[in-house]
């Protein structure tokens, strides 16, 4: 099982628009995040969660040429606004693509983009051509065991995922004790923080590394980035075992099968 760092970014992305601050202007390609997005690979099929608006470039930079599967955190426009690119893998693989998300977000993404799920020109290219799934409880995924919680995300709440013995953990500032059960015993933890103070809405540095600490994975990685952290400083800061993830960084994980809690 690999993970593909499609971005780290967070919503602005990094460089942001109109900013000249250090990390902005840095020549350090590690400080250039486009909008956050994992792609797990397993047994040659690509799963790729959330699509960033950045999907286009993430692709064409990472030689990415099928996608099998989507999965939807979460319905926040950094998430899902790439989701008209998926028409180009339609193209190519002649076939639908499976959206998964929770009942709720999958909801509201089908009426963002009703055209990507009308009947309507369905065969077209004018399109993508989805075919929508709703994840409730645990639930396989091309050979993957995918697990959806809710935590907190200042006032509203989105879905963390497990996916085998990974966490995939990006716009959070709260986890429940039952999200806690549900990480227990994980390999890696990818996990959010795009400040090094705590956020309205977002951990801050410090309180994900306590959430790292508190949960106890073998690797962790920081990922939704903003441009008030520059990679090489972070870097010298972090413990053992913790890195801070950028575009285009891939990872191997263990196939263990472990207890998963429902």
């Amino acid at each position: 099982m690999e993970v593909l760092f499609m971005g780290t970014g967070a919503s602005t992305g990094v460089p942001m628009i109109g900013c000249d601050c250090p990390v902005c202007q840095s020549l350090d390609p590690k400080n250039e995040r486009t909008r956050s997005s994992i792609l797990v690979r397993v047994d040659g099929k690509n799963i790729l969660v959330d699509t960033s608006p950045d999907l286009r470039i993430q692709s064409l930079k990472n030689h990415i040429k099928r996608i099998d599967a989507v999965i939807f955190t979460h319905p926040h426009a950094d998430h899902i606004l790439g989701i008209d690119e998926l028409r180009t893998f339609n193209f190519w693989q002649k076939e639908e693509i499976p959206v998964f998300a929770d009942p709720e977000t999958l909801g509201t993404v089908m009426k963002m983009f009703p055209y990507a799920f009308s009947e309507e020109n369905r065969g077209g290219l004018t399109r993508p051509r989805l075919a929508p799934r709703e994840i409730v409880g645990s639930i396989k995924i091309h050979e993957i065991q995918v697990t959806p919680f809710p935590v907190k995300h200042g006032p509203v709440y989105n879905h963390a995922l497990r996916l085998d013995d990974l966490v995939y953990l990006t716009d959070c500032n709260e986890v429940s004790d039952e999200g806690m059960e549900v990480m227990k015993g994980v390999d890696t933890l990818i996990i959010g923080a795009v400040l090094y103070e705590p956020h309205a809405s977002h951990f801050g540095i410090w309180q994900a590394l306590d959430l790292i600490e508190r949960v106890q994975p073998r690797q962790a990685f920081l990922t939704h980035l903003s441009h008030r952290i520059d990679y090489n400083e972070l870097t010298t800061r972090l413990p053992s075992g913790v890195q801070a993830a950028f575009d285009g960084l891939m990872v191997s994980l263990p196939r263990r099968k472990i207890p998963i809690a429902s």
